[in-house]
């Protein structure tokens, strides 16, 4: 899989951009605040509809854009790729509200939902739709957070991972989430006796069965995931640091009894029973206690936890490994392998951990976007066979 074209169109400093793009490994340089870092997120976003670093869509939308006439202005994502299966045109538009495009220098946008419209093949379809077509792996400085930070930034990684290999997983997540919200809203109505709690266990019963059976949907296909991922970041982590002993990670369930991971039907029982258990409890608190909104991913070297007790430059080999070991499941998995984006990341790295990676990136079959401030941090060969793109200003000057 390779992107073959950008186009770009008012996203963040960009107001115009066509960029084609070729296999293999292109290295975008240049000072910060360039507009490196503006290719990578729009990648991403075509990727999984996210941005790694917008809080809201309305600040894709480059501030000074006017729009047509009668019409608030957007920001417009299109990517051309070729697959293994054929080629694929992806687009995503999205637009400021009225009210948004109405603000002025002095403040900032007004709050709300930007107006997003997606297409795949020139079809509209639904975001969670796009999901998929395009996969990606990103790396930045701030994904030390994966090890050393919460476990939400643990469970993004497993579901954006998932989500672009399985249209099912990203339905059923979102469908989960949902749930929760609906059923935390119910037990904080009785907790703060909104609600008369007379007819509880009934209600409760049917939100029960939603969440059970989207959460054991969503608990197996991430902990087969888990037990793949430990045959590849071991290695990986092994050969990113020149040592012996691996990396392994656990996945920490809050649901109780969970047998076979296989066994989706097992695990809804015992998180059914669980739920159970918990009944009293949770409409005292007013939410809800289990589930895989509430799990983990635990990092050990050996016996070590990675992330309390390991070194800086054991938390960025395990940071590195997790990510290169994503690029590996998918590519064993989908028999594609994914558009590695590379974000400034050998700043962050030693000589020698800079040294496995760039060895590891050398694959024929891997299309690579890096983006660095300069070229002095990569070796010869690495620039042999990358193609070269200064950017400077939002301006983009191949070398």
């Amino acid at each position: 899989m390779h992107v073959t074209h950008l186009s770009l169109r008012d996203f963040r400093s960009y107001d115009r951009l066509e960029l084609s793009l070729e296999p293999g490994t292109t290295l975008f340089y240049g000072p910060n605040a360039a507009g490196k870092t503006t290719i990578l997120e729009a990648l991403f976003y075509l990727a999984t509809t996210r941005s790694p670093r917008a809080g809201a869509d309305r600040e894709l939308v480059r501030w000074d854009a006017q729009g047509d006439i009668g019409t608030p202005p957007f920001a417009r994502l299109l990517c051309e790729l070729k697959r293994s299966d054929g080629k694929v045109r992806l687009e995503v538009i999205v637009q400021r509200r009225a009210d948004e495009a109405s603000s002025t220098v002095a403040g900032p946008p007004a709050s709300g939902a930007s107006l997003k419209t997606v297409r795949v093949d020139r079809k509209a379809v639904r975001a969670l739709d796009l999901v998929g077509n395009l996969r990606v792996v990103l790396f930045t400085p701030a994904d030390l957070a994966l090890v050393t930070g919460a476990p939400a930034e643990r469970r993004r990684y497993l579901d954006v991972t998932l989500s672009q290999l399985n249209g099912r997983y990203v339905r059923t997540l979102s469908h989960y989430q949902k749930v929760v919200q609906q059923r935390n809203s119910l037990l904080r109505a009785w907790r703060e006796r909104r609600r008369p709690q007379r007819g509880a266990e009934d209600e409760l019963a049917f939100w029960d069965r939603e969440l059970t059976l989207a959460g054991a949907y969503v608990l197996r296909e991430r902990m087969l995931a888990v037990h793949e991922l430990n045959g590849l970041i071991g290695p990986i982590f092994r050969r990113v640091t020149a040592g012996d002993t691996p990396l392994i990670a656990t996945y920490q369930s809050s649901v109780a009894g969970l047998g076979d991971i296989g066994d989706e039907r097992a695990i809804e029982a015992a998180f059914l029973a669980h739920l159970g258990r918990l009944r009293d409890e949770e409409i005292g608190r007013g939410q809800t206690l289990i589930g895989p909104h509430r799990d983990d991913l635990l990092l050990a070297m050996g016996n070590i936890g990675v992330g309390t007790y390991g070194s800086r430059g054991q938390q960025r080999s395990a940071t590195l490994a997790l990510k290169l070991g994503e690029a590996e499941l998918m590519h064993a998995r989908a028999g594609d392998a994914p558009v590695l984006l590379l974000d400034d990341l050998l700043s962050e790295l030693d000589a020698e951990r800079r040294a496995h990676l760039l060895g590891t990136l050398a694959r024929p079959d891997q299309q690579t976007l890096v983006t660095a401030t300069g070229m002095e941090d990569f070796d010869a060969a690495f620039l042999a066979r990358a193609k070269k793109i200064r950017v400077d200003n939002g301006r983009l000057y191949p070398s």
